[in-house]
């Protein structure tokens, strides 16, 4: 397995469970879109520093 591997799994699983829920509360999705790749782009380079946190979802 390649370094990474493991967090990019994590974000391709919780994506989209996290737009979903941002446009079922907030109803926007190109904002909700959006605000889902900028936490996208803040883990990608976090967690592999810091580690990945308990509840990645929830981050």
């Amino acid at each position: 397995m390649r370094p990474g591997t493991e967090i990019e799994d994590l974000l391709r699983l919780h994506a989209p469970q996290v737009l979903g829920a941002l446009v079922r509360r907030y109803g926007h999705f190109g904002a909700a879109e959006d605000s889902v790749q900028e936490a996208l782009l803040a883990a990608a380079r976090q967690w592999p520093e810091t580690g990945v946190p308990e509840n990645p979802r929830g981050w």
